[in-house]
This record gives structure tokens, C-alpha cells and sequence, in this order.
């Protein structure tokens, strides 16, 4: 494989003239040898494109294959002086519009290269790059101020302790387990963090490694950003000169510039998702779950409750959270070092003494609680819904319902409770043509329905 004459910019973040939320820059190649990929693998790549393509333009191949026009018009000449493809029209008159197809003999070739691999769509970017630049964009460089992070989680009534444990957790970019009481906003504090994530950082489409592809950027986790780029860029047309000596030439478009991901799974996970996925069909690999995650956030929903059990997930990730790198395997028994450049977030309502032991919870750094809420913290939560749903607030009315059916009953409150109480408040005084208000009638209602079918459930 080639080596890369063009490479990541390092100028670090928040130094010359890079702000420290800017992804890094990549500058675009301008010839095959400066994607650091073979031309076999883009030429194949190319055939590829116009067999499932028809009649494309070469400004259609530019774009399909995220490469600059110079890229393309290398390729197209190397093909044509093969006999490969030949021109069959034009949408315009530059060469640009020219629109290819392939001969008999490229045809052929096309075939061969689709036993190989049918992947299709950006050219992938080298193995060696794509390290280099989780390095420029890691977690590690991930900073929340104090107003900030009490910001992001304004929306939540937490605890003090609470917050002041989230924090340091977050911003150290290592692993962080939050357990508690079913109910009381574990996942309502991840999805939080998830938004809350600074800066925009680079996925590639693909990635090549041991002459294998493996596709990264998925639109389900992955979400690609606009930016103000020149006309030209955006054209990907390459016919504008690069900027002069000392000026910054446009990005690669192999990269996909994106929030930073949040990838989030729960009791479905098995070891087989953390591993490449090869499909013998299309001859590519999918990458794994925490490779999509990386530069951003991985949480694991309702940890303890999957197929397997946590200590065979915690092994599994003994060496990436202490070392930062996962070993995959390939079809071809290549080892990948791969990195492992993601904020770990376990979620749980099962006691912690029941997941593990002190030597498993000692390779997870950070420990946060989520208990239930104060009589204060109910309260809070209570008014802000009754203000969210229209309902008018009444001291007296909230105070029975916390006399009455929690303090009498002896039930432990839950953050989920006022939310879910209100919303059966509207339901039932809704459908009779009442106006929802906190009184006790509708409060009554309200917990009979809630709370006989939770006692039931348990």
C-alpha cells in the first residue's frame, strides 16, 4: 500500500488559528498516491461505481467515491489506456460531463472485483490516518466547565452529590458506571451527556487496513453536520486551484464531519457485536459498536441484564479501558490494534454487589449513584411537569399526594413518578371533559391506575 503524502494537520486544538471544537483537518488529496491507497484497490473501486452506476459522469464518480477531481481524472486515464471504460456521452461540455461505461474487458474485471468485495461508495482512507486523527480528536481532549455541565443537566432535578460526581466523570473520558433505583433518570442523565458533548470531530466512511475494508460511518449513530464550505468544495469538483503556499487546502472528502457519536445499547448486547462483522456475501467488514463510538460515547443500558454476563463483558474490555486499544481479528487472522477511544457509560439498576466484586469494579473509574429523590427533589420534579402539561399547580394537593400514597403507604418515590402520575391525570380528566388540575379526585385516579399494575408487575 502506499504510503500518504498528505497527513493530518497537527496543529494541536485551541493552537494556530484551530479552535479547540474544530475537527482536524485533513488535507484533500490530489493524486492516487496521496489517498495512500493502491491504485488497484481505486481502480477497482471505480468499475465498481460505473457497473452499478450505468452511464456516470466523471463529476458523478468524484462524488460517489468522495475524492477530488484530479483523483478521478487519474484514475479515468489509467482505465481508458487499460481499455477498461470508454466515453459514451456527455452531460456538458467539459470533461467533467463526460459519462463512461464499461467495455467488455472492463466488465470482466468489474466481475473479478466484486467477488473480491462488493463494497461500494466512498474510497476508504488509510488505517494509519484514521489513528491519527482519534488521536487529534480523542475524548481525552473532551472539557465541560462546571456552568456548562449544570446547564446540559438543567432540565433534570439531580442531587448535588449527584452532580458533583457526573462531572470529573465525564470530562476524565474514561469509564463510568451509574446505578441506582429503576426510575430515577440513569438514562435521562446519559442521553443528556450524549448532547451535551463538545465540538465536531471526523468519521471516516471507510476504513482499509491488511488490503481489507472495513465501513465506519453509520447514519443510525453518525450525524453528519453542514459546514460553510466553499462552492467549490462542496462541488467537489476540484477545477479551482488550491490556495497559494502556507494557506489551508480543502478537506478530505473521505471524512464525514460529525457530532461527536453517542452509541447506546442495552440488553440485546452479545460479545459477537464487539467483534468486525464479516459478511461473506458482500466480502466487508462492519465495524464493531465501540469502534463506531469512538471519539464519543458508548453506553451500555441496563448493565447486568444482557445474554452474558458483566464479568464477560468487563473482561472483554479489561485491556481497551486501561490500554486504549482493542484487538480485533480479521477473516484472514490479521490482528488489528484498533483503538479504543470512547467515554464507557454502564447504566444499572441492579445492586453493584450483585454485578460484580471489588476487583471488577475497580476497572471502572468512576461510580455514581442515582438515588431517590428527597421529598424536596419530588416536589421540584412535580411542579416542573404540572408546568410542562398545563396543570395548575396547588401546594395543599401536592403535599396529599405525598402524604397519601407515599408516606402512608410506605412506597419509596421514584424521579419517573410525577411524570408518569401527571400524564394519567390529563388521561383521565380528558376523557372527561374535565380540565386536569392536582386535586386529590384526580390524584386518586391517577395512583390507583399507576400504582396497582407497578405493585402487580413486581
Amino acid at each position: 500500500m502506499a504510503q500518504p503524502a498528505l497527513t493530518l494537520d497537527q496543529t494541536a486544538p485551541g493552537v494556530g488559528g484551530r479552535d479547540a471544537n474544530d475537527p482536524p483537518h485533513v488535507p484533500q488529496p490530489t493524486t492516487v498516491e496521496e489517498t495512500g491507497l493502491s491504485l488497484s484497490m481505486l481502480a477497482d473501486l471505480m468499475l465498481k461505481t460505473i457497473h452499478f452506476a450505468g452511464r456516470p459522469s466523471a463529476r458523478r464518480l468524484s462524488q460517489e467515491m468522495k475524492v477530488s477531481f484530479s483523483v478521478t481524472d487519474e484514475l479515468i486515464g489509467f482505465l481508458r489506456q487499460q481499455q477498461d471504460i470508454e466515453v459514451v456521452g456527455s452531460s456538458g461540455v467539459a470533461e467533467q460531463g463526460y459519462q463512461y461505461s464499461l467495455t467488455d474487458k472492463g466488465q470482466k474485471r468489474a466481475n473479478d472485483a466484486l467477488e473480491r468485495t462488493q463494497y461500494v461508495g466512498a474510497a476508504p482512507v488509510p488505517f494509519d490516518l484514521y489513528i491519527d486523527v482519534l488521536k487529534s480528536q480523542s475524548v481525552d481532549n473532551i472539557h465541560i466547565d462546571r456552568d456548562a455541565f449544570r446547564e446540559g443537566l438543567g432540565h433534570l432535578v439531580l442531587s448535588e452529590g449527584v452532580m458533583a460526581a457526573l462531572g470529573p466523570a465525564v470530562n476524565s473520558g474514561r469509564s463510568l458506571l451509574i446505578y441506582g433505583g429503576a426510575g430515577n433518570g440513569k438514562s435521562s442523565i446519559t442521553v443528556a451527556v450524549g448532547r451535551m458533548l463538545p465540538g465536531k470531530v471526523l468519521i471516516p466512511y471507510s476504513v482499509e487496513i491488511h488490503g481489507q475494508i472495513i465501513r465506519v460511518f453509520d447514519p443510525r449513530v453518525h450525524q453528519a453536520v453542514d459546514e460553510d464550505e466553499p462552492e467549490a468544495e462542496r462541488r467537489n469538483d476540484g477545477l479551482i486551484p488550491f490556495p497559494a503556499a502556507g494557506q489551508e487546502k480543502r478537506r478530505d472528502m473521505r471524512w464525514a464531519v460529525a457530532k461527536r457519536p453517542v452509541v447506546s445499547v442495552g440488553g440485546e448486547l452479545t460479545l459477537a457485536d464487539l467483534e468486525l462483522r464479516f459478511s461473506p456475501v458482500s466480502k466487508f467488514y462492519i465495524a464493531p459498536l465501540q469502534w463506531k463510538a469512538n471519539s464519543g460515547l458508548l453506553i451500555v443500558d441496563d448493565f447486568g441484564r444482557q445474554m452474558i454476563q458483566p464479568q464477560e463483558l468487563l473482561n472483554r474490555w479489561i485491556v481497551p479501558m486501561e490500554q486504549g486499544i482493542d484487538h480485533l481479528t480479521l477473516q484472514t487472522g490479521d490482528m488489528v490494534e484498533a483503538p479504543f477511544d470512547t467515554l464507557l457509560v454502564f447504566s444499572s439498576n441492579i445492586p453493584p454487589g450483585r454485578l460484580g466484586d471489588e476487583a471488577f469494579f475497580r476497572r471502572i473509574r468512576h461510580k455514581v449513584e442515582t438515588p431517590n429523590p428527597s421529598e424536596g427533589e419530588y416536589l421540584e420534579i412535580l411542579r416542573r411537569i404540572c408546568e410542562q402539561k398545563g396543570v395548575e399547580w396547588n401546594d395543599e394537593h401536592a403535599a396529599y399526594l405525598i402524604r397519601t400514597h407515599y408516606q402512608e403507604t410506605g412506597r419509596e418515590p421514584k424521579a419517573c413518578h410525577p411524570r408518569d402520575i401527571i400524564d394519567l391525570v390529563v388521561d383521565m380528566a380528558n376523557y372527561h371533559d374535565a380540565t386536569p388540575t392536582l386535586e386529590p379526585r384526580w390524584i386518586d385516579l391517577a395512583c390507583a391506575s399507576y400504582f396497582v399494575q407497578t405493585d402487580e408487575i413486581v
